[in-house]
């Protein structure tokens, strides 16, 4: 099987995450937890797994 022109170029088509956006993530996280009662308080000591665990806790 030969390698195709498409696979060689997949790393230069693949989109870089960056880090503007996972801070606007995160932010948008924290003002939803907010809206569901959790105060600055608690959020200061909420790592991001924390955070996002807590949004699933109250989404259900």
């Amino acid at each position: 099987m030969r390698i195709r022109r498409a696979m060689r170029k997949k790393p230069l088509r693949r989109p870089v995450k960056k880090p503007r956006l996972k801070r606007r993530r995160i932010m948008e996280q924290k003002k939803r937890l907010a809206a569901a009662g959790i105060t600055e308080e608690q959020m200061i000591h909420m790592n991001t797994r924390q955070i996002r665990a807590a949004i699933r806790e109250t989404a259900a």
